[in-house]
């Protein structure tokens, strides 16, 4: 019994002893077959990381042209100076060469070159081509060199907003530089080189590398003479207002293609106030396209529209202007105290007329309204290439009243961007087509090659062109012989409207403070430029006619000039020129008899009892129709 019971012990152990062999092995097997199978991979990576030196190769940050090559921003070439200590074989010679021509001090170079603790030590950055080159006619081993890009704007501070800025690590920060970032920066390449454990390169040892893919070119919508020209009239007229800033934004209506676009005050791309970051936030927004405000006047050409689109309205209707209307008890003023009478649409829009408004959008309907700014896009945006594109700021719907709805007629207990008011505008007057705006005209490769090329994007057609004609005629009247005249240019048809909206602090009127501005198209008969400018507390005279119209005729007129526009024969008649008189001491009555008798048309400001001041000044040159400003202090 012993013998079995021994024998049956022994098979026992050897068989636990066999599981036991082959558990290991199974281990060892499967160990095996992660390190060569599964985790090869990583390890050969990390095998990499201890036998090969690398360096980067930095990948070349495309361009950014106007739409004629004119370039905007570009990148050139520097270089970092690196020292590998553990492949000097003359320290002092080196950290002389390296100290004489990169200007530094001999003895913290000799202290980095002799600091056997890293594999590299970068010695210089930002270092030209020539100062490399005076390196390599004396080179000594252990010297390398790595290529970085520096971004440069040639206008200083032209599209400043637009363009935007790049960080440190030469990534797009702001604007287009970092909407487009993924196709403007590129990929970054590598070079590697074999060394041992102490960093020491080894003889007859392979460099490899992996070459840096430059980023894409880009070329806008923009055209160059048309920017730099309204870069400088803004200017002028920032300094003759005494505005806090002054913007214009030029688009055509046909594409959504922005042509020029400006907001000033402006600052240098090449020298970005980093150090101060509410300066540099203040500068660097594109107020026109992140920013709203109450439009004002202007966007009675858009309620005006949707009026005749509905049917509520036609340009044979007439209206009646008392100077005010009171709406479930609340007195809203016009413009015009004393009244505009009996009227026409077509002379309601003429004289900017806000019971005429009120009258229209109370027809039109709150529901009805939002509709069409929903369809227009003011609500969800339309989807621009540029960073942080704003919605308009509307009360909500179920909270509008009466009162508020008719605020809105005339383009106030609203806030719109002025990109918004563009882009509804150009629906307006161009058969009634919203279009998607869009700053990139097409992307290329270094070799020129086009990649993509930006489509004219259709978001809705809103208004019938039937609609848009009849606004195109009114809007001509506007500025032919109504509140926009000082747009007039003669021998061209331009049509627009006037604004002049008053600005709110902490829900209350800011007294004093008002924003002027004009919208206009030309050609009258087929629009292919919008222009409009936005004055932000001008000083003095404060109305759209007078402040931004101005303005904008200028800009018309380099646009006739830069696109070589023909001509047309004004339909017009000014008729013999008249010297203006003096209103100076007289009372709101005599000064408005004046002015009727003469055949002119003028425009208040202030509430005191006797003109103080006029613009035009007395013996200017007039005409028939023309506007006078008179101020009341």
């Amino acid at each position: 019994m012993s013998i079995k019971y021994s024998s049956y012990s022994m098979i026992k152990r050897l068989l636990a002893l066999v599981v036991l062999i082959a558990f290991f092995a199974c281990i060892i097997v499967f160990r095996l077959f992660y390190i060569q199978i599964l985790g090869g991979y990583s390890f050969v990576e990390k095998g990499l990381t201890q036998w090969l030196r690398d360096l980067p190769l930095i990948a070349t940050r495309g361009t950014i042209t106007d739409r004629n090559g004119v370039v905007l921003a570009s990148s050139y070439t520097t270089y970092d100076v690196y020292v590998r200590p553990a492949d000097v074989d003359d320290q002092e010679g080196v950290a002389s060469l390296l100290s004489t021509v990169l200007n530094l001090d001999y003895g913290k170079v000799l202290e980095k070159v002799q600091n056997s603790g890293y594999s590299e030590i970068k010695i210089e950055t930002d270092v030209e081509k020539s100062t490399v080159q005076q390196i390599l006619n004396n080179y000594k081993y252990g010297i390398f060199f790595t290529s970085d890009t520096v971004r440069n704007y040639t206008y200083d501070e032209m599209l400043c907003q637009i363009l935007g800025f790049v960080g440190s690590d030469n990534s797009g920060q702001t604007g287009l530089e970092a909407f487009y970032n993924t196709y403007l920066a590129g990929q970054n390449g590598v070079s590697l080189v074999e060394a041992d454990l102490k960093g020491q390169t080894l003889p007859d040892s392979l460099t490899y590398y992996e070459d840096a893919i430059n980023g894409l070119n880009l070329t806008l919508t923009i055209d160059f003479r048309l920017q730099n020209a309204v870069e400088e009239i803004l200017s002028n007229a920032m300094a003759s207002t005494g505005a806090k800033s002054v913007s214009c934004l030029v688009t055509n209506p046909k594409t959504g293609e922005i042509l020029s676009v400006c907001t000033l005050p402006s600052y240098n791309l090449n020298e970005v106030p980093r150090e101060d970051s509410s300066l540099l936030n203040s500068l660097s927004r594109a107020s026109t396209i992140v920013d709203t405000f109450e439009p004002g006047s202007t966007f009675k050409a858009i309620v005006c529209a949707i009026a005749l689109e509905e049917g509520v309205t036609t340009i044979h209707d007439y209206f009646y202007c008392a100077g005010y209307r009171i709406i479930n008890g609340v007195k809203i003023n016009c413009a015009r105290r004393s009244g505009h009478g009996s009227q026409s649409l077509v002379n309601g829009l003429k004289n900017s007329c806000n019971c005429v408004f009120m009258t229209l959008i109370e027809r039109i309907g709150v529901e009805k309204f939002y509709e069409y700014l929903k369809k227009m896009g003011f609500t969800d945006g339309f989807g621009i290439d540029f960073p942080g594109e704003t919605a308009a700021v509307l009360m909500p719907l179920s909270t509008v009243t009466a009162p508020d709805l008719a605020r809105m007629g005339f383009g106030q207990t609203i806030a719109i961007s002025a990109l918004q008011m563009v882009v509804g505008f150009g629906a307006v007057i161009n058969g009634g087509y919203v279009y998607r705006p869009y700053f990139l005209k097409e992307m290329s490769t270094e070799t020129g090659q086009i990649v993509y090329t930006s489509p004219v994007t259709t978001i809705t057609k809103i208004f019938s062109e039937e609609t848009s004609s009849a606004m195109r005629n009114m809007l001509f009247t506007v500025v032919d012989s109504g509140g926009g005249k000082y747009a007039k240019l003669e021998g061209y048809k331009i049509g627009g409207k006037t604004g002049t909206a008053q600005k709110y602090e902490n829900g209350a009127i800011a007294q004093g403070k008002y924003i002027a501005s004009f919208i206009g198209f030309a050609p009258y008969d087929d629009p292919e430029y919008v222009v409009y400018v936005v004055v932000d507390e001008p000083q003095g005279a404060y109305y759209g006619g007078v402040v931004a119209a101005p303005v904008a005729k200028s800009i018309f007129e380099k646009i006739f000039d830069i696109f070589e526009t023909e001509s047309t024969e004004s339909e017009s008649n000014q008729g013999e020129a008249i010297e203006l008189p003096t209103f100076i001491g007289m009372t709101i009555t005599e000064a408005g008899a004046l002015c009727a008798s003469l055949g002119l048309q003028y425009l208040v400001q202030g509430d005191g009892d006797y003109v103080t001041a006029q613009i035009a000044g007395p013996g200017s040159e007039v005409h028939k129709n023309d506007i006078v400003l008179l101020i009341f202090d």
